[in-house]
């Protein structure tokens, strides 16, 4: 019997992740007509990526590639925020449906300071409605701002989430435990960054408070699940949310097949 270490094992998996997000960028698509939003990303490579543990130093192309390839081919309007990637790449990458835009980066760890940046970049723009996505594991299947249209107002946030209540998830519960010294909503769902969307005051105003509660923090632990979740349900009850199917689909269950509009790996 053949044991792999622990080493071959990490690798290998590295490896299935990778091919894995390489799919996304070919998944089935369906154009629209008329897109009424802005869909926001954002990709900092003077920090390192928290995923990876490393920062993006090489195929920036292939980083984005599952959104940016599909936000073409849905034919979305599409910004990417950056921290100075390099010009002939910004050249090849931008489309009619897909522009960068520069910012400053702060003192606060990538995770925490993309909510700053995003909602200075909101400020500025007159976009009726606004999805905000991570940019290197999302994918996009047809038109999101059809469900937010079709919606009429009944809810106030679009977001992504995952099937545990912060309760019963291990880790996210012992990082709310560890940011604010106590198990905070342990029977609410739990609240997936990686999708925050809504009529774009209510995403600033969101944005707002998730920014005050950083600010707030004399230290913050790696992620910002705890502070977004935290935020969320302090402000906001659950009739109040529209999230899972058909605005996304399952998070980490790489649902391909999926008729959600956004796929989250």
């Amino acid at each position: 019997m053949f044991l792999l270490t622990k080493q071959q094992r990490k690798a290998w998996r590295n490896r299935l992740t990778r091919e894995r997000l390489a799919r996304l960028a070919e998944v089935e698509t369906t154009p629209t007509q008329r897109s009424t939003g802005l869909v926001l990303s954002i990709m900092l490579t003077t920090k390192p990526d928290p995923q990876r543990g490393e920062k993006i130093s090489t195929n920036y192309a292939a980083y984005l590639r599952p959104w940016w390839t599909t936000v073409n081919r849905v034919g979305l309007n599409g910004v990417v925020l950056h921290d100075g990637l390099p010009a002939d790449f910004i050249a090849s990458a931008t489309t009619e449906h897909v522009r960068f835009h520069r910012v400053e980066p702060g003192e606060w760890p990538i995770l925490h300071d993309r909510h700053r940046l995003c909602r200075d970049y909101l400020r500025t723009t007159d976009e009726p409605h606004v999805i905000l996505t991570d940019i290197s594991d999302v994918a996009f299947k047809r038109d999101p701002f059809a469900l937010i249209e079709q919606d009429s107002g009944k809810h106030r946030l679009f977001l992504g989430s995952e099937e545990k209540t912060v309760g019963s998830s291990r880790c996210l519960s012992q990082e709310v435990a560890k940011q604010f010294g106590m198990l905070l909503h342990a029977e609410r769902q739990v609240i997936n960054p990686g999708i925050l969307g809504g009529q774009r005051t209510e995403v600033i105003k969101l944005l707002d408070r998730i920014i005050d509660c950083i600010s707030e923090q004399s230290d913050l632990v790696n992620s910002d699940m705890s502070i977004v979740n935290k935020v969320v349900h302090d402000h906001y009850s659950p009739s109040e949310i529209f999230t899972g199917f058909p605005l996304h689909s399952r998070f980490k269950k790489w649902q391909y097949q999926s008729r959600a509009a956004i796929l989250h790996k």
